[in-house]
């Protein structure tokens, strides 16, 4: 797995063929049952990686690896039922499906976006594709991309996050554009409310071994 890990390090997030093209065989290996395992049991013994880790509305985001050099992340996504807000992402990023579904639409670009809104009084614009992601499904987007997830509960999907590209990205809510994840240092009371327990990364490891995800609970 160290040689998986290391490889990633050496990313090219700038050209989006190159990284989804390395991310697709290092999510193989990493989602396999006993590496996934393994990573799952550095979440409970590495104090600085469950203090990245977070429980949102929308489901919980672990935080397997973190390479604070180069500025990037494994992730672990454990959904619930729900559908997001149309969004994009300060950095860009490529994720596999490891159990359940979504039905994911992509709107286009920041840029495309907020210019359809603009000229049509804020009303957004139909999605430009409409897929869905079942198990297998595996994709990279940037960080210009607009997209929004229609969640079935317990989806689960291991994300290869790069490193932050913008200070800042946006969300699309009431109709308007609000800003998101600043590059301001967040407060401590936002941090203190989605910070995850070690019993709740036990709870997500339960379900994961339920699921088949990983070999065996002893993490």
């Amino acid at each position: 797995m160290d040689r998986v890990l290391n490889g990633l390090s050496r990313l090219d997030w700038e050209s989006m063929e190159h990284a989804e093209k390395r991310c697709r065989g290092a999510v193989e290996e990493l989602s396999r049952p006993g590496a996934l395992r393994e990573l799952l049991a550095g979440v409970l013994s590495d104090r600085r990686l469950l203090g990245l880790s977070e429980r949102h509305a929308w489901g919980d985001r672990l935080v397997l690896f973190d390479d604070p050099v180069n500025h990037w992340r494994v992730r672990l996504h454990r959904f619930e039922d729900q559908v997001d807000d149309p969004h994009s992402h300060q950095w860009p990023f490529h994720t596999r499906i490891l159990h359940g579904s979504y039905r994911h639409l992509l709107y286009g670009t920041e840029r495309s976006v907020r210019l359809a809104m603009e000229s049509n009084g804020g009303v957004l614009p139909p999605p430009s594709l409409v897929r869905t992601e079942a198990v297998g499904s595996s994709y990279a987007i940037d960080d210009q991309m607009v997209h929004v997830v229609d969640t079935e509960l317990d989806t689960v999907s291991i994300v290869i996050q790069g490193p932050r590209l913008k200070n800042r990205a946006f969300r699309i809510r009431n109709g308007g554009i609000v800003s998101q994840e600043g590059g301001t240092r967040p407060s401590l009371a936002s941090i203190r409310a989605v910070r995850t327990s070690s019993d709740r990364v036990g709870e997500v490891a339960e379900l994961a071994h339920r699921l088949g995800l990983i070999d065996s609970l002893r993490i």
